[in-house]
């Protein structure tokens, strides 16, 4: 939509300060991180051979799973009845000013917002082991990897550095829309390209060594 943004990505509410950025592509994520990198660098705050990224979507489901051993659908366990005041997730939730549930409902429960919720609203129940708030549900978070359809990959995976382009970025944890099973920790999809953007997609920024190929352009807006 073109006169929707980040500022007003189109909820349907008022847009708040706490609520996770959205309405962002892959390249502007990117610029952002190469952005807070210079920033934090001048200051001088900045861990020498650090810097500030996407995760590797390794690294992103790794963080997901807070430390549990096992394959488990979230990183609280099997339970969908377990979830509740924990995620932000497609519910029986109002609309503003309106008497009926809204369209995308799913659950039997109300997670307290229609659209997406504040970050970290659901406070200690709401993170995992490692204490990392709303890694399911909320919004889809970007990872550094592009998609393959074969499965996700233990070191950074680019498909192809000659088609840039085309691109295909992965994104984790589902989204305030969705129905419960894409929250699942190992859900994984590719969107269509790394200009594009959506108001249930979002960004976790990571602090780590650099883990762009040689090889691979670094896209820009």
């Amino acid at each position: 939509m073109p006169d929707k943004s980040w500022r007003d990505p189109n909820h349907g509410v008022k847009e708040q300060d706490n609520f996770p950025v959205v309405a962002v592509s892959y390249n502007d994520m990117k610029a952002f991180c190469a952005w807070l990198t210079k920033k934090e660098r001048a200051a001088g705050t900045l861990p020498e051979g650090l810097i500030y990224r996407l995760p590797t979507e390794a690294e992103w489901a790794y963080a997901c799973r807070g430390g549990r051993k096992d394959s488990s659908y979230f990183w609280w366990g099997n339970d969908l009845n377990d979830a509740k005041g924990r995620l932000n997730i497609s519910g029986i939730d109002f609309l503003p000013n309106a008497d009926y549930v809204w369209p995308g409902a799913k659950l039997i429960w109300s997670d307290g917002y229609p659209m997406v919720s504040p970050v970290d609203h659901y406070g200690e129940r709401g993170r995992n082991g490692f204490g990392l708030a709303d890694m399911c549900g909320g919004v889809w978070e970007f990872t550094l990897d592009h998609f393959d359809p074969k499965g996700g990959h233990e070191d950074v995976y680019y498909a192809d550095a000659k088609q840039r382009t085309v691109w295909r970025p992965v994104c984790r944890g589902g989204n305030f829309y969705d129905v419960p099973g894409n929250a699942r920790c190992a859900v994984r999809l590719g969107i269509s390209s790394v200009t594009y953007s959506d108001t249930r997609d979002g960004f976790r920024v990571c602090l780590g060594v650099a883990r762009e190929s040689k090889s691979v352009p670094v896209p820009s807006n």
